[in-house]
């Protein structure tokens, strides 16, 4: 990797700029062209954000409604509307920092230059912004790894054709994941900044510096995700396989990784303290794994300072000592998990590990772990990846790159057959030419000098080698392969070429015994005066008689391998003289493209192999096929790079070209036409604005709901009304109140039901009508993972379908429209004495 210099940099900024604001404003118009936003009043904007997206707006709501930052900062430590009755610190249990970061500046923009700017819609302009940091990293990750502008430029352009397959920014602008990944990008990116700085100048510099830059990015995005952490640990641990098989000096490769795990652990300590003590970042895997390689690191310096033995990169990592330290790192958090929550400092039932690894149970083994986790399973957003869809985009990025890789590839080896076959007679200045290599090679292969050509022996042979290379037609190549052909044939010369070897090392032994004892002479008579010159004399004799040594060997060993004949075969070794051949030798000789050493350093490696983890954790959770999608436009430029052809620009700017053809024409244009004018989409027309405006106008302003997680939040925004679930469901404690809501769709008693949902307060449900059919579907119905979940009450009618035919005590539905109904839950003695003629709720 080359260290760019001013002009460089000022460039890649200046292109990269640009393609920043040309994604923002990508996604600005396809947003507005899918949803109108403009022309929709306050209710129908917020009403389009739903499950955790509408909760997290509800925050920065709060921030940007209060008089100044610090008024809505402190009502964010004690939020009681969201998990009712309970308070919750929002800053210590949510993954709140982009709202606060965006709210900072909002009232410094709305108090400074704009008064009259809506929350929403600088909101958004953030999101679009964090979208264009992610494009500008793609473009710079893109130049370093294939070492060519043209990679950056390829693999944006990569980006904004398949958009569409997975990076739906435009779909859900709240999505953690559009915060935090651009955080985590940097952090992917300088990490390969750093490993390639530390390559190339084989010192590792700016250690500070690059901790706590590492640091605050893995901090902002552990801040921003929960998923961050599984993401980094990935890292920590291909990191730690890659440099099992790298060449980094031991010194170097263990500074470097105690500054990148002391980084990671810096970053969890930095986040920890920014969200009040999350408890959660304390017991992450990533921790564990950072931990595991900062003791490695530690154990390796403390045994390479007690052993003077150089060891090389392979044996920086021993397997027993990486399983050690990971089982002592374990150990030792479940140790400190459990006086934790001894001493009542800690809840254990707040670890949303548990949801993730049942997840993946039911994903991996289909096993039936519990509601929560099935229901989890059903939503699309956590579907698995069709094959149509995956197979449409290895066509593009992998398929046809190395197909035309291939392609031309081929046509430069049958090219350069061809011409090694097809007889054609040269012209005068090419036989000149051939003629003067071949002079070339004869004198420095038998080490003469153009006086020693009067010699008749030395002559006839130079004149044998002609006559062969005009039997040749004067095609240097074919020269070559038949002198080739000659040596194999011709071995009894290889005695007599023997013998005068051993003669000329015996005459070299000779010289220099005599030339040893005059300077001996010449220094005892002339031992004041002439001190300085015999010493020079003598180092120039030496350094005569070693070369001359060296040439004798090297030309015996060169004997032994190849047959000798009066006209040698030139080959590539250094003359006697000390001196290489000419760069026309190097130019002649025809060298097919071979892959750089470089793809083989770590962070190559690194790239490749975060490639690979993130396809497979794509493959199982289409919401995550982001993460390979974009780690794939980064990877495929390279193949198309010169780290594979060299200093061969036609073959490189050949397979460049097509491959970039072949993806602007299809399916490129037809994505981003299909994002602009989708035939397939529609917009969401489920009815909510009206049933918002009913519970605003018909229900008290400190009524308690409950309802689906995909709507409940979107209730609690636009009403301000206190819920008791949300959708985040990785929480235990969420999840229990979650699946005693959804009783309600299963097939118990009403008894049951009604207690249930007492024991939560709650005063209005809100049900899904699609859910209250009676039947099952599919597998994802809510009846079917209710009927798995209890399978002795499947001789029972459905609760909900029953409620909304018939009169059920304690419930009575007070509203309905084609998706959604709201049962108001009464108790016993108030049901007895109610009559619904007098309902207010009835006439409506």
């Amino acid at each position: 990797m080359r260290e760019p210099n001013l002009y460089v940099i000022l460039s890649h900024a200046l292109i990269g700029s640009g393609f920043f604001f040309l994604y923002m404003h990508h996604v600005r118009v396809i947003f507005e062209t899918r949803t109108n936003i403009r022309h929709l009043n306050q209710l129908e904007r917020e009403s389009m954000l739903r499950r955790e997206d509408a909760l997290y707006y509800t925050f920065y709501k709060k921030l940007a409604d209060g008089p100044d930052f610090w008024h809505g900062y402190e009502q964010l430590k004690n939020v009681t509307d969201i998990e009712y009755p309970h308070s919750v610190n929002v800053l210590q249990r949510f993954y709140v920092l982009p709202e606060l970061v965006t709210a900072y500046f909002f009232h410094i923009v709305r108090a400074g230059f704009n008064p009259s700017l809506q929350p929403m819609q600088f909101y958004f302009e953030f999101v679009w912004l964090m979208g264009g940091v992610t494009l500008l990293v793609l473009y710079l990750y893109g130049t370093l790894l294939s070492e060519n502008v043209f990679g950056g430029i390829y693999g944006v352009l990569s980006y904004l054709m398949f958009h569409s397959f997975a990076a739906k920014i435009y779909e859900r602008p709240l999505a953690r994941e559009n915060f935090a990944f651009p955080f985590i990008f940097l952090q992917m990116f300088y990490l390969c900044i750093c490993i390639g700085r530390v390559l190339h100048r084989q010192k590792h510099t700016s250690r500070i510096f690059m901790i706590c830059v590492m640091s605050l990015f893995t901090a902002c995005a552990l801040l921003s995700w929960q998923f961050s952490n599984f993401i980094f640990t990935t890292q920590i641990m291909i990191v730690m396989t890659s440099w099992n098989v790298s060449s980094m000096p031991v010194g170097l490769a263990n500074a470097f990784a105690l500054d990148y795990s002391l980084s990671h652990l810096l970053g969890n300590c930095l986040a920890f303290v920014i969200s009040h003590g999350n408890t959660q970042l304390l017991f992450t895997w990533q921790l564990s794994v950072a931990l595991s390689l900062f003791l490695i690191t530690i154990v390796r310096q403390l045994r390479n300072r007690r052993c003077t033995n150089n060891v090389l990169q392979g044996d920086y990592f021993s397997f027993k000592l990486i399983l050690l330290a990971l089982l002592f790192a374990s150990s030792m958090q479940g140790k400190l998990v459990d006086m934790l929550s001894k001493s009542g400092l800690l809840n254990w039932q707040d670890n949303t590990y548990m949801h993730y690894c049942d997840l993946w149970a039911h994903w991996m083994l289909q096993a039936k772990v519990n509601f929560v986790t099935n229901l989890s399973a059903c939503n699309p957003l956590y579907a698995r990846v069709a094959w149509s869809e995956l197979w449409q985009l290895v066509k593009t990025l992998i398929v046809k790159p190395y197909c035309m890789y291939g392609v031309v590839m081929l046509a430069t080896f049958f090219r350069k057959w061809r011409k090694s076959n097809i007889i054609t007679k040269a012209n005068q200045e090419q036989r000149e030419r051939a003629r003067n290599y071949v002079l070339e090679d004869f004198l420095e292969e038998h080490h003469v000098s153009m006086s020693d050509m009067s010699n008749k022996q030395t002559e006839q042979q130079l004149q044998q080698c002609f006559a062969m290379l005009e039997s040749c037609d004067h095609d240097y190549e074919r020269y070559k392969r038949e002198k080739a052909k000659m040596q194999q044939e011709q071995p009894p010369e290889r005695d007599d070429f023997m013998q005068d070897i051993k003669r000329l090392k015996a005459q070299i032994h000779r010289n220099s015994d005599k030339q040893r004892k005059e300077r001996e002479q010449a220094s005892e008579s002339n031992l004041k005066e002439m001190s300085s010159i015999d010493s020079e004399c003598t180092t120039e004799a030496d350094t005569e008689t070693q070369t001359q040594t060296a040439t004798a060997k090297e030309t015996q060993d060169e004997t032994e391998t190849d047959e000798t004949q009066p006209c040698k075969t030139p080959t590539d070794k250094e003359p006697a003289n000390g001196r290489r051949r000419p760069a026309t030798s190097a130019r002649r000789d025809s060298v097919l493209p071979t892959a750089n050493a470089q793809i083989l350093n770590l962070h190559y490696m690194y790239s490749f192999m975060q490639m690979i983890v993130f396809t497979l954790i794509g493959l199982t959770v289409r919401k995550l096929f982001f993460l390979s999608f974009t780690q794939g436009c980064v990877i495929a430029p390279t193949v198309c790079s010169k780290i594979w052809y060299h200093r061969q620009r036609n073959i490189f700017w050949s397979v460049s070209l097509a491959v970039f053809l072949l993806s602007m024409f299809d399916p490129g244009m037809v994505n981003i036409r299909e994002e602009y004018f989708p035939t397939r989409y529609t917009q969401s027309s489920d009815d909510l604005e009206s049933m918002l405006e009913w519970i605003k106008l018909n229900t008290e302003r400190d009524a308690v709901f409950a309802g689906p997680v995909e709507i409940i939040g979107t209730v609690h925004l636009t009403t301000r009304r206190p819920i008791v679930n949300h959708a985040h469901l990785e929480m235990r404690q969420m999840a229990e109140r979650t699946e005693h809501v959804y009783s309600v769709y299963s097939r118990q008693q009403s008894s049951d039901i009604y207690n249930q949902c007492t024991q939560l307060k709650i005063q209005y449900l809100i049900i899904s009508l699609d859910e209250c059919s009676n039947e099952v579907r599919d597998d994802c119905d809510i009846l079917s993972i209710w009927d798995d979940k209890q399978p002795a009450f499947r001789k029972y009618p459905q609760f909900c379908h029953e409620l909304l035919h018939k009169n059920v005590p304690s419930f009575l539905k007070v509203y309905a429209n084609d998706n959604y109904g709201i049962i108001k839950m009464f108790s016993q003695s108030v049901q007895i004495n109610l009559k619904h003629n007098k309902m207010p709720e009835m006439s409506m």
